[in-house]
């Protein structure tokens, strides 16, 4: 039996003492950073040609242009925003068969669509916005994750990853179709073949202000359910540090309510990227299971993520749980380091890494993580993990 003799952490005062510990090594490691001036944005624009510079402001300079002792920015990474190519050639003309992938994903995008288009077409366009057409995105994935345990069978556990953005702007302007196999009540920082809900969803999102949106709408299962969340989301940028606070209600009928409070901090210095998160869940579902186990956690669970990684390609995602666990990176690699534990204790200690590559050009992609981890249910044994998956990206831009 292997046992990792780290602190006593049926303590509280050993998990106060990590925190401290955790929140002094925070803010030593953003003091080193403060006062520096590569200002950076998350939405990064595409790779800069070599002889040319930006500077902070994004103002554009030649070599000309640079004065005595300045060197042009190292390049930054490419943000991938449309995957659909708008001149896909005839089937006929494809060649070979990358060419046929080619035809049926931009054929298969165009098709659902057009599809869209014609149900929004029932609804009058707002005065002057007849041709404006908000291009739909559409995401399909097949991961699968396994587990190493001592004295155990290596277990494998596929899954299916389906998520469609699509956009109804005749629709009262702001109104969206969500259909999604995520869970919207999952503790950010865990990863989605961890997620025990994988129910498809399907529902109306509605945008009330820049930083406000709120969704209702069912859970497809045997006996339909429903459910609905609301979100306020906001970013802020502090020099070289760029936070992005979120705060979740959600309530479904089978589980009651619930709330997750999110803050995260990411960093950019040129290609090298510096993420830490921290979260705070409640619910009505947890907190029956705390007094049905005789626990005192009222109900409260936290994660703790810190990611270290180097991307060239970035996905255009507004998702912040995705951020957190690093899943909008498109190309590059990265370390994890996360936490996760109860109001008293901690549940898990996690380390690994993760390695993401475009396998065709800008839309399908493959992922491979291997994870260890100390769980404490398993009495601390460690037991190895290995997720790999293939994500398709179906997405367009905008027309008029």
């Amino acid at each position: 039996m292997v046992r990792v003799p780290v602190f006593n952490i049926n303590s509280i005062v050993s998990l106060t003492a990590v925190r401290r510990i955790v929140s002094v090594a925070v803010i030593l490691f953003m003091l080193l950073y403060i006062g520096q001036k590569d200002m950076h944005v998350f939405a990064q624009t595409a790779e800069k040609e070599q002889g040319e510079a930006y500077d902070e402001q994004g103002s554009y300079k030649s070599d000309e242009q640079l004065t005595p002792g300045e060197t042009p920015a190292v390049a930054e990474p490419e943000l991938i925003s449309e995957t659909v190519d708008p001149d896909a050639q005839l089937w006929e003309n494809a060649e070979r068969f990358v060419g046929k992938i080619d035809w049926i994903h931009a054929n298969l995008y165009k098709t659902a669509q057009d599809q869209v288009q014609k149900f929004d077409y029932w609804f009058k366009p707002p005065a002057g916005k007849e041709r404006i057409i908000e291009q739909s995105r559409f995401r399909v994935g097949i991961f699968g994750e396994g587990k190493i345990k001592k004295h155990e069978q290596l277990e494998l556990d596929p899954l299916v990853d389906f998520d469609a953005d699509i956009e109804l702007p005749n629709m009262r302007r702001r109104l969206k179709l969500v259909i999604t196999t995520l869970d919207p009540t999952k503790l950010p920082g865990r990863d989605i073949t961890e997620q025990q809900d994988t129910y498809l969803r399907a529902g109306i999102s509605r945008q009330w202000w820049p930083n406000v949106s709120s969704d209702v709408g069912v859970r497809v299962r045997w006996k339909p359910e429903l459910f609905a969340n609301a979100v306020w989301v906001s970013t802020w940028k502090r020099q070289v540090w760029t936070v992005y606070p979120e705060q979740r209600f959600y309530w479904e009928n089978d589980t009651g309510f619930g709330e997750i409070s999110t803050l995260a901090f990411d960093h950019w210095k040129n290609r090298w990227n510096t993420r830490f998160s921290t979260s705070i869940k409640w619910s009505e579902q947890d907190r029956d299971d705390d007094r049905q186990n005789k626990f005192k956690d009222d109900g409260f669970r936290w994660s703790e993520v810190f990611i270290f990684g180097y991307a060239t390609e970035l996905l255009d995602e507004t998702q912040l749980g995705r951020i957190i666990s690093g899943g909008d990176v498109a190309r590059g690699w990265g370390m994890r380091l996360a936490v996760f534990g109860r109001f008293h204790f901690v549940d898990e200690y996690r380390a690994g890494v993760f390695y993401r590559v475009p396998l065709h050009k800008k839309w399908m992609y493959f992922m491979i993580g291997p994870d260890v981890n100390w769980i404490n249910a398993n009495d601390w044994d460690r037991e190895w993990t290995i997720k790999c998956g293939i994500e398709m990206l179906f997405w367009g831009g905008k027309e008029r």
